[in-house]
């Protein structure tokens, strides 16, 4: 799966890289602002993108995954601030909360995926909401 990471956080960003690579799967970023995301999202064409709330620059996630919606590309929030999302598919499949561990990381990943193709996920971490 191609996976676009939004994240200003450079530690955060380089352990879900490692973790979603070494599942397999093809990173690119990360982007630290909206904006940013929005060009790289717009250049790679991501399957997911994995955003977080709040941003560099005071920028926002929740504007950023409203918009890479509106353009066909799923979004999973991964946050501390699960509070400030609706749970919503408006603009996100669902919420994987921080601090997560590379099993809950990797197995939300593939949850989305799973629901992307139409099947029920075989897994759904514990701590993951999922979206209606």
């Amino acid at each position: 799966m191609k996976i676009l990471l939004v994240e200003d956080e450079v530690l955060i960003a380089m352990e879900q890289s490692f973790y979603l690579e070494s599942a397999g799967h093809e990173v690119h970023g990360p982007a630290s602002t909206s904006e940013k995301a929005l060009i790289l999202a717009q250049e790679v064409r991501p399957d997911l993108a994995l955003v977080d709330i709040h941003l560099a620059q005071g920028s926002s996630g929740i504007d950023a995954a409203r918009r890479m919606t509106a353009l066909g590309i799923p979004c999973l929030f991964v946050t501390s601030y699960r509070e400030e999302v609706e749970p919503t598919r408006e603009y996100g499949v669902g919420c994987l909360p921080k601090p997560f561990s590379q099993t809950s990381l990797v197995s939300a990943v593939e949850a989305v995926s799973a629901i992307l193709a139409g099947r029920t996920p075989a897994k759904v971490p514990d701590t993951m909401e999922l979206f209606s």
